[in-house]
């Protein structure tokens, strides 16, 4: 199985977006991110698929309830953490899971790592990171000039099930 590392930018309030764009931006968190994911396959879904430009480098692995119904050249479409999983790891021992909400509750369980941009944003949105609970343990901090990215561990991440 290949290694999920969960990759977000969070608002203090918990915030990650009102669920049509972004309310900030913080370009050192952008390159930063884009580093990390450059050439790498993603995971991503549908609606956030469709509402952000394509990360250069990266293959979407786009999650959707239909996924007979897409046919994007260079995206791969899935509709289970367990074909998700195997879209990654087709491609990569390595991939991230780049949102929105539902999309990082779905894949949490089986995430080996989580990297967090903390923002100092006080921004309310109607989406939200997910508590990523007692099981996970903070390894690093990257203090940027105006944000610190967080590394988070899973002690103990789930298998996807086969034919989820």
């Amino acid at each position: 199985m290949p290694e999920l590392t969960l990759i977000a930018g969070v608002a203090r309030t918990g915030a990650i977006g009102d669920g049509e764009t972004i309310p900030w931006y913080y370009e050192e968190d952008e390159t930063q991110y884009k580093e990390r994911v450059a050439d790498h396959p993603v995971v991503v879904g549908r609606r956030t698929h469709e509402g952000m430009s394509r990360i250069r480098g990266t293959h979407p692995v786009v999650v959707t309830r239909n996924p007979d119904r897409y046919d994007e050249e260079g995206v791969t479409y899935v509709s289970t953490v367990a074909d998700a999983v195997d879209a990654v790891a087709a491609r990569d021992e390595r991939g991230y899971v780049i949102g929105g909400q539902s999309v990082y509750s779905m894949f949490l369980p089986y995430a080996d790592r989580a990297l967090v941009s903390e923002l100092p944003e006080y921004e309310v949105g109607s989406r939200v990171f997910p508590y990523l609970g007692t099981d996970w343990t903070v390894t690093a901090r990257h203090a940027y000039d105006t944000f610190d990215v967080v590394e988070y561990v899973h002690d103990d991440p789930r298998s996807p099930p086969s034919g989820e």
